[in-house]
């Protein structure tokens, strides 16, 4: 009788065990391995912000964006949920064709792609082969540099200079305008606009 309870016991033990490794394991060839953990989600749960971004960015692709885009950003923008960031290539010197900076840019957006929910952006690039630069401004999730929170979005944050800008200044005015309308003086810049791209 003992034996038979301990070997109905084993069985339940062992079908717990089955249980808890079908999803957590996998076989390849003959070996058992661990399954990798899931990667944590960084925005998972962010506090509620009454700025929408994806409304602003359909209003962006689809509308005018001096008249209707621009002005719905400013009356939405939430200071204390989101940030305002200028960016700078460091490395100025390094840029040579004008095609070849632009790929910099596109292969940051896409090693960003996960990013995009709590993301926008307008980088630009200046000037012509062998004298330009790149810079640009972000609309970000949180008050911190959103890069720094997950592995994949690192590797090329770093080649960039960042600065916060204050929502309630004017420098922070006219970035935003020209940067998201891709006209103006671009005084801090000294290069003429070349093209932009937009992360969204």
């Amino acid at each position: 009788q003992a034996t038979e309870v301990a070997k109905e016991e084993v069985r339940r033990v062992l079908g717990v065990l089955d249980g808890h490794l079908k999803t957590r394991t996998f076989l390849v060839g003959e070996r058992v391995l661990a399954a990798e953990p899931k990667a944590k989600d960084p925005f998972a749960h962010p506090p509620q912000s009454p700025f929408v971004l994806d409304e602003f960015k359909r209003k962006y692709s689809n509308e005018d964006t001096l008249g209707v885009a621009l002005p719905h950003f400013w009356e939405h923008f939430d200071r204390e949920g989101w940030s305002l960031w200028y960016c700078q290539y460091r490395y100025p010197e390094e840029l040579s064709q004008t095609f070849m900076s632009c790929n910099l840019i596109t292969g940051m957006f896409q090693r960003l792609d996960k990013l995009r929910k709590n993301a926008f952006a307008s980088v630009v690039l200046f000037g012509s082969d062998h004298d330009s630069s790149i810079s640009g401004v972000w609309v970000l999730r949180g008050q911190e540099l959103a890069f720094t929170l997950c592995p994949d979005w690192q590797v090329d944050y770093e080649s960039y200079t960042w600065r916060k800008l204050d929502p309630d200044s004017a420098e922070c005015r006219t970035l935003v305008t020209e940067y998201f309308l891709w006209e103006g003086e671009f005084r801090h810049v000294g290069k003429p606009f070349n093209q932009g791209k937009i992360f969204k």
